[in-house]
């Protein structure tokens, strides 16, 4: 019997995926998952997957690796998709990508299987990834085999199999969220002219909701990261979650934007990215400070260039890898501490203390 290992989720589609591997194709089916910093509790997902036929299932913390290996070299960079996305879910691809690998060598799989549709960004990012890491693995999207497009089609397939479907969200909105955003996928925001309901977001306050007062706070950064909140030094996962919940009741990091996709087309996307908005804010200012102006100029164009690579999936192209290095390279001398002041929706640098290096104030 072959086996598979799928990047699984515990959601409708990967559900699928699941049952169409074991039932339709008679795989063995390892099942993957990443925890990211995400909202739902993933202890669940073993017993799940057991309980739709899966061989195995892997879970695995990798909010450290994705901070270290994924986030702080996109904060070194200023690496912002057109304006608003800080790339957090096309960040976790490479890195699923690569863990997936690890399993199905592990298990001695001879395939591949992730969840995401058609021709989407997703699918884009996967192929990219898995393609750069291991070559000689035949990757299976089972959507794509079954032409399941829609939430529609993939719950008609699920009830036409008697799958459990009882745990997926029948909220207005689906939200896919990481340490580092979150990506709300809303179907009926198409009318470009239609206000985003307020009761989408998930993260942030309502600026007008917010604290009548402004919250202050300073951000301590050393060699282009941040480690310090207030004076206190912290691991890196909870500095992340601080700000986010600090930047979400304040109403910071909520765009909602018409992006450039893949596929050449374009779309309503809404985020929320309370911590990479007040910590892109700060590591401006901080670079803004320590850098030589020839080469805060030309970084510009770069740090753009590199976000349309993570987008694209490109995470292990010797190009995307080149221009990391090159911002690391400079990034040893942005040390220092950022005050900002967070108010309905607004951050503002306040106050700045840098080390003296060459050109700087």
């Amino acid at each position: 019997m072959a086996k598979v290992a799928l990047a699984y989720s515990g959601s409708l589609d990967t559900t699928i995926c699941v049952h169409w591997l074991r039932e339709i194709r008679g795989m063995k089916v390892y099942t993957f998952s990443a925890n990211l910093g995400q909202i739902e509790d993933l202890r669940p997902l073993a017993d799940r997957a057991v309980d739709l036929g899966s061989t195995a299932s892997h879970i695995a913390d990798l909010r450290n690796v994705f901070i270290d290996e994924f986030v702080f070299p996109c904060v070194r960079a200023n690496a912002e998709y057109e304006t608003g996305y800080f790339l957090f879910s096309a960040l976790s691809r490479p890195l699923i990508a690569r863990e997936l690998v690890k399993v199905a060598r592990e298990e001695g799989c001879e395939y591949i299987a992730h969840g995401a549709r058609g021709s989407g960004n997703d699918m884009i990012r996967f192929r990219n990834s898995l393609q750069a890491l291991a070559p000689e693995i035949e990757v299976i999207t089972p959507l794509q085999d079954l032409s399941v497009n829609t939430l529609k089609e993939a719950m008609r397939y699920a009830r036409s199999h008697g799958l459990k479907v009882d745990h997926v969200k029948r909220a207005e909105a689906n939200v896919e969220q990481n340490l580092w955003g979150s990506h709300i996928h809303v179907g009926n925001l198409k009318d470009t002219w239609k206000e985003t309901p307020e009761n989408l977001y998930v993260v942030t306050a309502s600026p007008a909701d917010a604290p009548p007062r402004p919250t202050s706070i300073d951000l301590k950064f050393a060699e282009g990261a941040p480690v310090a909140l207030d004076g206190e030094t912290l691991p890196r996962v909870e500095l992340i979650d601080r700000l986010n919940k600090i930047g979400g009741r304040n109403g910071v990091g909520r765009y909602d934007v018409i992006e450039n996709r893949l596929n050449g087309s374009k779309s309503r996307e809404l985020y929320e990215a309370p911590a990479a908005t007040v910590i892109s804010a700060a590591h401006k200012a901080l670079e803004s400070a320590v850098l030589e102006k020839d080469l805060l100029h030309f970084k510009e164009p770069l740090s753009r260039k590199y976000a349309e690579l993570i987008y694209e999936g490109k995470w292990y192209s010797p190009f995307r890898e080149s221009l990391e290095g090159f911002f690391r390279a400079f990034q040893r001398d942005v040390n220092g501490t950022v005050r900002l002041r967070l108010y309905k929706g607004h951050v503002s640098v306040i106050g700045l203390k840098a080390r003296a290096t060459h050109g700087s104030v």
